[in-house]
C-alpha cells in the first residue's frame, strides 16, 4: 500500500470512527481511536511531499488538524446532548408520574398511570378516585403518595 493511500484510509477511519462516537455506546473509546488513526495519518502525511497532487504545507496540515477537531468536537456534543436528554422509556419514566387511585384498601390496591393499572402501595387514607404521584417503582409495585 502507498503511503498516500495509508494516509487516506486513517483519515477516513479516523474521521468515521469519531463520527460513529455520537451514534454508538463507546465511551469515548471510538472517539479516542478515531482522533489516534486521524493524527497518525497527519504524522505520515508531514513527511510527504506531495499528497493526492497537493504540495503538503503547513495549511494543508492545519486544516486536517481543525477538521478533525471539529468533528470530534461535534461527536462530544452529541454525546452531551444525548446524555442530557430526558428519559423517554424503562422504570425511570414513571417516577414523578400522577396516577388516579382506582381501588385503595388498607395502604394497597390499583392506581391507573398513563392508562395503565398498577399495584401500588402507599398511605391507608387513600380512596377510590384520590390523585396520587408515583415516587417509586420495583418491579410491578409501585409506590404512590397522595397529592395535595
Amino acid at each position: 500500500m502507498t503511503p498516500e493511500l495509508t494516509v487516506l484510509a486513517l483519515l477516513l477511519i479516523g474521521l468515521a470512527f469519531m463520527a460513529l462516537e455520537a451514534f454508538v455506546v463507546g465511551f469515548g473509546l471510538l472517539g479516542i481511536l478515531g482522533a489516534a488513526a486521524f493524527f497518525w495519518a497527519l504524522s505520515i502525511l508531514r513527511h510527504l511531499d506531495t499528497f493526492m497532487g497537493m504540495t503538503v504545507d503547513m495549511p494543508l496540515m492545519v486544516s486536517l488538524g481543525i477538521t478533525g477537531a471539529v468533528v470530534l468536537a461535534g461527536c462530544f456534543y452529541c454525546v452531551h446532548l444525548a446524555i442530557k436528554t430526558r428519559k423517554a422509556s424503562g422504570a425511570e419514566i414513571m417516577i414523578g408520574m400522577r396516577a388516579t387511585v382506582i381501588s385503595w384498601n388498607n395502604g394497597h390496591g390499583q392506581v391507573r398511570v398513563d392508562g395503565e393499572e398498577w399495584a401500588a402501595n402507599g398511605p391507608q387514607s387513600l380512596a377510590a378516585g384520590d390523585a396520587v404521584t408515583v415516587t417509586a417503582r420495583d418491579k410491578l409495585l409501585l409506590t404512590v403518595t397522595k397529592d395535595d
